[in-house]
Parts: structure tokens; sequence; C-alpha cells
């Protein structure tokens, strides 16, 4: 498959820049996947995955196959079936992973996180050690062809620049966790020689003071998160050789680069910035994204960046020897070639954008979809009713939604609300439509409190007891606040979800904390038609076409 993708002798160039030839989608039914969408512009050009569950068969490198089930073992928790390597959820992706296709795979879990993770680094690294074996062939052969001979021939077998995978990863811990898999991997009955390990582990190890010290319950999903070092500021080459790994190799010498968003914008920088660096990027022939989702919870113009300085023309040489760079990255087609590997929980709109609009792989690309479910709203205990308001909206834009439900809350939601009996009202939303309702608030002199993830630790303990004691109509409570220290708010009487959570089970879990005993409580929620995707994981398929497809503007459900 390495072979077949990298080394295919069609000329491409009329395929992938031709904008006529549009992408084909077919619908499929993988075994344990579930129902999948393949994409492609020509079907010739398409691998089909392996049915082989032997890693051997897959050519998969000798040292990788003997260490795969011990890794799997210790470090990903799982026990695949006597006499293999791998769980049937690992066979079917790497399959996938090695027939080269781009794959988008959104249902991450905390149980699955490990299971994933220890399937995508086995295909990194056996894409890095059969790159590695085949230039230092092509070297021996270069150096054993006679000096006399007429015969001219090329091996071309690099980039124009060494980097070939870019892993990125939200926090230090994956990155840890990440390492650790490739040491197990590459040692086998002798042990893997690592070059600055030690250095490696103190500053990628949990901090003393991280977010599970504080006191208090906190939700499974959210400890695991949550787990180990949480810096999302870092960046770390690694150069990989048969029995050695070296950390913190200089870039232009690595192979393998982990990294966050973050740590990679403060090396790219703006434009006009006096030292900035991007040349490394530009022969990226593996590209994975794990925990996709928690990327937005972060700063997505970060990761946003990161993708226009992917396959640009470097700026200086990086000692490339040219006559070994492949034509089609020459030619710049480098993104045609790249596999990428995108692992999110949730499907977002985002996450769905980047794999249509920047994912260009010739090889075809696999999105798998979420299995129809009956929502989270299941797990509501609250026997309050929860109302449902479509609004009209006519572009899909975030912006073009916003204005839309910040016109339908003036009208229809806060006069309402500002009745007397209807304070301690708490309204979730994004940061975008925080500022722009803050602002309204201000400006009409509205009763209410706010508290975001900017905030002072001071301000939002403060602001939480005021709205318990205080009684005030209003509180704006932003999602990523919620995400990086899931209060258990207390004196919620109702909730309005002026934006739909990132997250399905968000919903019960801030409806549960409705105070019902004493008080009539409502859960409102906001949504135009280009919310179906998140309004599935909430109320279901079923009720999700019901409403979008209904007369009524409003829908009311009571869980019982």
């Amino acid at each position: 498959p390495f072979t077949k993708h990298f080394e295919v002798e069609q000329d491409l160039a009329p395929v992938v820049t031709n904008d006529a030839v549009k992408w084909q989608k077919k619908e499929m039914k993988i075994p344990v996947l579930g129902p999948s969408w393949l994409l492609y512009r020509d079907p010739s050009l398409l691998q089909h995955p392996s049915t082989d569950t032997d890693l051997k068969k897959l050519h998969v490198k000798q040292k990788l196959c003997s260490q795969a089930l011990n890794t799997n073992r210790q470090l990903a928790g799982v026990i695949p079936k006597p006499g293999a390597s791998l769980t049937p959820l690992q066979q079917h992706l790497f399959s996938v992973m090695n027939s080269y296709q781009d794959l988008l795979y959104p249902k991450e879990t905390v149980q699955n996180l490990e299971e994933l993770r220890l399937v995508y680094t086995l295909h990194a690294l056996n894409h890095v050690l059969k790159t590695r074996s085949r230039v230092i062939a092509h070297n021996t052969k270069l150096k054993n062809k006679k000096a006399d001979t007429d015969e001219d021939v090329e091996y071309r077998d690099q980039g124009l620049t060494r980097p070939k995978v870019l892993i990125l990863l939200p926090y230090r811990d994956r990155a840890l966790k990440v390492v650790n898999m490739i040491i197990s991997l590459l040692t086998s009955s002798e042990q893997a020689v690592v070059s600055n390990k030690k250095r490696f582990d103190s500053e990628y190890s949990e901090l003393e003071n991280s977010q599970l010290s504080e006191k208090g319950f906190k939700p499974a999903d959210f400890r695991k998160i949550f787990e180990g070092n949480t810096d999302d500021n870092f960046r770390v080459g690694m150069s990989v050789s048969k029995k050695s790994l070296r950390l913190y190799s200089k870039f232009y010498e690595s192979d393998i680069i982990l990294a966050s968003p973050l740590g990679l914008r403060m090396i790219i920088g703006l434009e006009g910035d006096r030292e900035r660096d991007f040349d490394f990027l530009s022969s990226i022939e593996m590209l994975i994204i794990d925990q996709a989702d928690i990327f937005l919870m972060q700063n997505w113009d970060h990761f946003l960046h990161v993708f226009k300085h992917l396959h640009l023309q470097p700026k200086e040489y990086h000692n490339v020897d040219f006559s070994r760079v492949r034509m089609w990255s020459i030619n710049g087609l480098s993104k045609h070639y790249r596999q990428t590997l995108i692992f999110s929980s949730v499907v977002l709109p985002e996450i769905v954008t980047i794999f249509n609009k920047h994912c260009h792989n010739y090889g075809g690309k696999l999105f798998v979809q979420r299995a129809e479910k009956l929502g989270t709203i299941r797990s509501s205990v609250s026997d309050a009713p929860q109302i449902f308001h479509r609004v009209a909206c006519d572009a899909p834009s975030s912006l073009s939604q916003r204005n839309a439900k910040f016109e339908y809350l003036k009208k229809k939601i806060i006069p309402y609300h500002t009745s007397a009996g209807m304070k301690q009202t708490l309204i979730y939303c994004n940061y975008y439509s925080f500022v722009h309702l803050r602002n309204y608030f201000r400006e009409s002199e509205t009763d209410f409190l706010f508290i975001n993830e900017y905030d002072t630790e001071k301000h939002v303990r403060n602001a939480r007891i005021h709205f318990r004691k205080r009684h005030p109509h209003f509180m704006l409570y932003t999602e990523r606040l919620h995400f990086h220290y899931r209060f258990r708010l207390r004196g919620i009487h109702h909730i309005v979800w002026f934006d739909l959570p990132q997250y399905p089970h968000f919903y019960p879990e801030l409806v549960n904390l409705m105070e019902t005993t004493h008080h009539a409580c409502t859960s409102t929620v906001l949504f135009t038609r280009y919310d179906a995707q998140k309004l599935t994981e909430i109320v279901g398929s079923k009720r999700t076409a019901h409403m979008l497809a209904s007369e009524k503007s409003v829908n009311m459900i009571t869980v019982s």
C-alpha cells in the first residue's frame, strides 16, 4: 500500500488539479466501524482496505508486529482475541489507514481513547520505518553503482524537507502517551535507545496543581480529558531509526513532530513577524489529529493557522538533495498525497469543513457516521418542560445564526423571563454569543451576572454565590468555562440554551441541576435548521426530523 500510494506511476495532475472532476460519494457499511461514506474522485485510484488480520500480511514491519500485542496490553489496556495483535476495532481502522485513505472517525470515547491511539501510532511508525528503509536501500545502491556505468538511475524517495508525520494533540499528557507507545513498539528483545527521555518525562509528566486536584465531584469524561499534564503549548521533534528514538531533534532532522496548534503557532508566527518558520510543514505525508473536538475548546484559529501553512514552497534550502525529491513534491502536489486521520468524540460543522475543504487525498477519504441515537435528553431526570424554538435563519454562517437567535431572544424569550416568577435563569452560550449578550444586557440595564473562561477565580466564585442568594434574572455562562471546570451550579430555576452544547451530555448534566423541588422550572432551547447534527445528539434523530419539518416552530418535550 505504501508503494502504491507514494510511487504511483500515473500522472495525477489532470485528476487532482481539475475542479471539474468532482468528489463522488458512496455509502458503505463496514464491519465494526458501521455506516460510512467513501468519497473519491477517480475509482481506479482507490486502494481497497485489506480484510487480512495478520499484520505481516498487511506489510507492517516485523519489529512492530512482534511488539503490537504487548503494547496493546500494557499501554492501551485492551486484550485482543487469541492469535490477534489488534482488537476488531483496531483491525478495521488499521486496514483503512494502511490503504492510505483519509479518515474521519467521530466515535472517540473515554473507553477507546488508548485503543485508537495505539493504532494510529503503529501506522505512523510503520510509515516512517518504511521510508527510512527505502532511503537506506537506495543510498546503498547508489554507493555500489559502478563509476564507469552509463546507467542513469533515479531514486526519488524524499520530500523537500525531512518531517513526514505531524501529530496534533491537545495536551502534553497525550504527547507523553504517544511517545511511550512509540518506545514500546520499537522495543523488542533489545531495549530501544531513547535520547533525552529524562528531560521529556520531566517536561511532559503531570503537573502538581492539576485541575483534577481540585475538590469536588468531577465526571469520568472530565477526569480522562484532564488527566496528566494539561499544558497546551508544546512541540517536540523525533528522529526514528531501527533501534533508537531521539527526542527533541531539530525539526529539519526529525521524522515525526508532536505538537499542539498553539505550540506550532508560536513558531509559524504571523505575516510581518521578524522570525517565523514553517518550511518544516512543506512535505508532511501523514497528518494525525487526535481529540479534534478539544481544539474547539482551546483556540480554533491556531488550528486553522497550521492548515494554512501546510505544503507551502520552502523559503530556504534545507540541505535537500533535489535529485532524490519526488516529482509530485517538486510540482506542488504534496497535499494530494497527504493522508489525514481525524479522531473526535462528536461530529461538528467545523471538523466536517476541515475534512471536506482541506483533505485532498487522491486515494479517497472515509467518513465514519455516528450511530443513530435516542438522544441524551433521555438521561434527564427533571420533569420540567423542555421547550425547543426553531429560529428562522437563511445562511449557515455562525454570525447569521447568532444574529437570528439574538433577535428572537429579544422579542420572544427575554420579555417572558424578566417577569417576577422567572428569576435565576442560566443562559448557556459560546464565547462569541456571550460578548454579544453581555453588551446587550449592560446597555438595557438588565439585572444579570456573568462568568466565562477568562474571569478570575474570585469573580467566578462570587458570581456563583450571588446567583444562588441574590436571585438575579439572568446569568451568562459559557461553554468553554463548563468544559474546563464542570461546575455543579446551584440555584438554577430556568435554562436558556442560546447555543446548543458541543458535547451532548452537557445538556442533561445542566438540566438535572435545576432546582425543581420548590420551583416551576423550564429549559428553553433555541436552534436553527443548521443545528441538525447537535440537535440529533440531544433529542434523537426521529424528534429532530419532526422538529425541522413541523409547521410549528415551537415543540415541547416532557421527560417522565
